[in-house]
């Protein structure tokens, strides 16, 4: 059955139109205190320690989107079409996407309520699923998005790493959330050391993978 491809370079525009617009919205997470400028030498230190927290959070949401980016950039860079189900796949990850900088604003206001904390969460674990989701597409459809290549990259490997490494941290981050609301948000520092470990790991026993 002959299934209908374009050129991938509208999408990618497209997604790092989004990713970019996202990962800006981000600060917004970030409140300005307000009080008198006269008053400012002494009330001010104390505020901007008060809002550290916020800023950890938008730290952690804002390299979390810089790495869903580079994986995205990956899995894209290893076929030259995309198709309808792709497009489809990709539309619902950016909508994950788009997210991630109200989730991140309203767990980090109420980084004491269970609800709020889940719902960073759970964002994280849908996008990162659907980002798995297309490394495998690309994958199981490479016949059609990339004709004539059969081999699997170092980098699409490498996107499909994170892709994986970011949902089994986003679970672990939940179970912690269960216990302590607050602190489940340093669960994703793990994430590149997970990363580098189980990099390490696939290329000992791929011996020398292709570059």
């Amino acid at each position: 059955m002959h299934t209908e491809t374009m050129e991938k370079s509208r999408l990618e525009a497209l997604s790092d139109g989004i990713f970019a617009f996202a990962m800006t919205l981000l600060v917004i997470s970030l409140t300005v205190p307000v009080i008198p400028k006269e008053e400012a030498p002494g009330l001010l230190p104390p505020l901007i320690m008060k809002i550290f927290p916020e800023f950890v959070i938008f730290s952690i949401a804002f390299f979390i989107l810089a790495g869903y980016w580079l994986s995205h950039h990956r899995i894209l860079r290893s076929i030259r079409y995309v198709d309808n189900r792709l497009i489809w796949i990709n539309i619902l990850l950016l909508f994950f996407i788009v997210l991630i900088p109200f989730s991140t604003s309203i767990s980090g206001d109420y980084d004491n309520v269970l609800m709020a904390v889940l719902l960073f969460h759970i964002n994280l674990i849908c996008a990162s699923t659907l980002l798995t989701f297309l490394w495998f597409y690309t994958r199981e459809h490479r016949d059609t998005l990339n004709p004539g290549e059969t081999r699997v990259h170092r980098l699409e490997q490498s996107g499909l790493i994170r892709a994986v490494v970011f949902p089994v941290v986003a679970v672990l981050a939940i179970a912690v959330s269960f216990f302590d609301p607050s602190n489940s948000m340093l669960c994703y520092l793990a994430i590149p050391p997970s990363i580098a470990v189980v990099t390490w790991l696939y290329r000992q026993k791929q011996g020398n993978p292709d570059p």
